[in-house]
């Protein structure tokens, strides 16, 4: 598997030329070290999508589906030592006591954890920002899923294993910035072999649900646009490899596929 991020899809019967590209959800600048090709190309097509389009965002949907039950508190949920770590963490890094967190659902305070680690040098995370792009340039926006199919996603995990998520973070939080900073490196690498394999093991007992599933949702998508209309389409890299990644499966689905190398740094 060649190391690049961009690959460019053809279909075999012939049609236009459309792009794939694996991003980051993240503001971390480390990321954004292809932007300005992946912009060029974004111009040069009729349909941007990403995973879900962003102006399908429903805030209020998403905010009851972050938010523990009525009845159910944070600390309920961990054990003393966990809500112990999450109140240093909480302070030193979020700037909050832990008690402003006390309704929120484990992997959003997982995912606020974890983005305090990173660097946010981009006013919006890398997918949103190619979005924005796009928007701008009047080009046709779209998802590869929808905004309810992601929550729909969201709601097939088990609860309890986002708590044990929290709790393993919780215990394991210097550890986790150094498995982000070589997350980052493999990204700037375009290695999507290594990001798919971390992905895997990420999802744990869940790769079906978080990955494959998901692969087939964003592949047939993908292609239904991508026959007719040179689509680019922005999902998170570790979608793009492996046996039932989206790569594989559109290869499958009658699309000749090539990667598209960096420029060499001059």
């Amino acid at each position: 598997m060649k190391k690049t991020l961009l690959w460019q899809l053809r279909p075999r019967k012939g049609g236009p030329d459309s792009w794939l590209f694996g991003t980051m959800h993240v503001q971390d600048g480390r990321a954004f070290t292809r932007l300005g090709e992946a912009q060029e190309h974004i111009s040069r097509c009729e349909v941007f999508a990403t995973e879900f389009d962003f102006s399908d965002l429903d805030q209020g949907a998403m905010a009851a589906a972050l938010q523990l039950p009525e009845d159910t508190t944070l600390d309920q949920l961990l054990g003393r030592q966990a809500w112990k770590n999450l109140e240093r963490y909480a302070r030193k890094h979020l700037g909050i006591p832990a008690e402003a967190l006390l309704h929120q659902h484990p992997m959003n305070v997982g995912a606020l954890l974890t983005a305090a680690l990173m660097k946010e040098n981009a006013p919006a995370s890398l997918d949103e920002t190619l979005w924005q792009y796009a928007r701008q340039q009047g080009i046709e926006t779209t998802g590869v899923e929808t905004f309810a199919e992601q929550i729909e996603t969201l709601g097939k995990i088990p609860f309890e294993a986002h708590v044990k998520n929290l709790v393993w973070l919780l215990k394991n939080y210097n550890r986790q910035k150094s498995r982000l900073r070589k997350m980052l490196n493999r990204y700037a690498e375009g290695d999507i072999q290594k990001l798919y394999e971390s992905a895997k093991r990420e999802a744990k007992g869940m790769r079906r649900v978080l990955l494959y599933e998901r692969n087939k949702i964003m592949a047939r998508r993908f292609a239904e646009i991508a026959r007719e209309r040179a689509l680019f389409c922005a999902v998170g890299a570790g979608h793009l490899a492996g046996e039932k990644g989206i790569l594989r499966l559109l290869k499958k689905a009658g699309f000749i596929v090539k990667p598209v190398l960096p420029a060499p740094s001059k």
